[in-house]
């Protein structure tokens, strides 16, 4: 296969260092990338469905051509035999491409030339460019042609830790379109600037290392609807930050963060999540915010939520509370709303998740995931819930249900997937008749069944591992098993 590379793309993330050549007018694309920690490299032809591992056994650089020539097994699995990529990019390109070129292919690289052979070409129009990704390649400025796109709506700078962000600002904030933006920060400020992409709606910031915090300029971005940030650093979000009443979602993953006090002016925010978040007092005015349908309290440093708790369950739009907490607070009993609660607490078998007596009477919950938790036993009072549509125990600790779990008349779904320690069913989960799903793969233990299960006749679809050594399996579960 020949064709003519309008488009050549190299980056570095996460030790695998990526080479693209493509032809957009004739839909073609060759992608090649090492493996990491290996020796190995990847070649993928137009999709990830047309590729291999390992596929060629000849690979020639020249300044005006790439030639890739495939061991039998790849062309027959490729429907090509051979690559021959014509290629019209200046020196620095060319540098950079043939050294990913060297440390994906090693000694199997043979460079014919050093430098390109490049024939003078009408210059290229960078006015109606919408997508740029400089990602990887260890830039400390962007390129000169990047002030000539100022059409671009997506730009995606990380992986350049180097990069002089101040003066990469005063480029982007010429584009009247960028509505999109990822950058890393890997030991370095925010500048002051930030302030000036008065079109961005999305915004990741990631590679955070160090303290950082967000310039008061970050509440310019009247339009930003998403933030994402991600690092092993403290954050600090200013109290200008509340002026963003455009955000919608709020990820912050790192190490840890504080909330502004005037936060609850993000009206149009969708999700409270206080992960890792220092803040332990919230304004009353939080039980006011309009649009919160999702609140994540997660206490890995032992914080006290006892003052947000009770606010928060005021919020008249929530409907789901998610805990990564253990014990679960007490508090929980105030979430009149909510239709579905998430607990996470580990599987530590010196600490077992505790539940406190006010969860059960939450009779309006019609979902309960308690997924990766070790209980001692499940409490009796589960039983109260009947309103339970769909209750997920996977990846759990415990020895037996308790009978009362038959009163969920109304459960639909049942995940008891994956515990070592189950040993035994009641009999009355055969009450549960309109369950439809039930998932009971993973039970090493559990060799009986018990015959009540026959009578759960609107069962679409069984999960069961080991299904000759369990007794009691109900013949009609030939049709529904899902695994064995």
């Amino acid at each position: 296969m020949k064709f003519q590379a309008d488009n050549v793309e190299y980056w570095s993330q996460n030790q695998v260092e990526t080479v693209f050549f493509g032809n957009e007018g004739k839909g073609l694309a060759l992608l090649m990338s090492n493996i990491p920690g290996t020796t190995d490299h990847y070649l993928e032809w137009n999709d990830q469905s047309n590729a291999c591992t390992n596929g060629v056994e000849k690979i020639e650089l020249s300044g005006v051509e790439l030639y890739v020539q495939l061991l039998p097994e790849a062309a027959k699995m490729l429907g090509e035999a051979e690559f021959l990529v014509e290629l019209d990019c200046d020196k620095e390109v060319f540098k950079e491409v043939a050294q990913c070129l060297k440390l994906i292919f090693q000694k199997k690289l043979l460079i014919k030339k050093t430098a390109p052979n490049k024939k003078e070409t009408p210059k290229k129009d960078y006015s109606k460019i919408r997508y740029l990704n400089l990602e990887g390649k260890k830039l400390k400025e962007l390129p000169d042609y990047v002030v000539e796109m100022t059409a671009v709506e997506t730009a995606k700078l990380a992986g350049n830790p180097k990069l002089d962000l101040q003066a990469a600002f005063e480029i982007l904030a010429t584009f009247p379109n960028l509505k999109e933006l990822t950058i890393s920060l890997e030991g370095g400020p925010i500048p002051e600037n930030f302030g000036k992409l008065t079109q961005l709606e999305t915004l990741s910031v990631t590679g955070m290392t160090k303290p950082s915090s967000f310039p008061e300029s970050v509440g310019q971005l009247k339009k930003l609807k998403s933030l994402l940030v991600m690092g092993d650093s403290d954050v600090i979000l200013p109290e200008s930050f509340a002026e963003l009443t455009a955000l919608e979602d709020l990820n912050m993953r790192v190490a840890s963060w504080q909330l502004p006090t005037r936060f609850p002016k993000l009206s149009r925010l969708k999700w409270l999540d206080f992960s890792n978040c220092r803040t332990t007092l919230v304004p009353p005015e939080t039980a006011q915010m309009p649009n919160v349908s999702r609140v994540i309290f997660q206490n890995p440093i032992g914080q006290n939520f006892s003052q947000i708790l009770p606010i928060v369950a005021q919020i008249s739009t929530l409907k789901i509370l998610e805990l990564n907490v253990n014990p679960v607070p007490k508090e929980v009993g105030l979430f009149k709303n909510i239709e579905e609660l998430i607990i996470w607490g580990g599987v530590d078998l010196g600490n077992p998740q505790q539940l406190p007596d006010e969860l059960f009477e939450l009779t309006q919950l019609q979902v309960l995931l308690m997924n990766f938790n070790y209980f001692e036993k499940i409490p009796d009072a589960i039983g109260k819930l009947k309103n339970l549509k769909t209750l997920a125990l996977h990846e759990c600790v415990f020895e037996s249900l308790p009978g009362t779990i038959g009163e969920l008349t109304n459960l639909e779904f049942l995940n008891l997937r994956e515990n070592p320690s189950l040993k035994s069913l009641p009999e009355s989960l055969g009450q549960l008749t309109q369950l439809k799903t039930l998932y009971l793969d993973g039970l090493p233990q559990l060799t009986e069944l018990p015959l009540s299960l026959n009578k759960l006749t609107n069962l679409i679809s069984v999960s069961l591992s080991n299904r000759e050594g369990v007794k009691n399996v109900p013949e009609n579960w030939d049709k529904l098993l899902i695994s064995d």
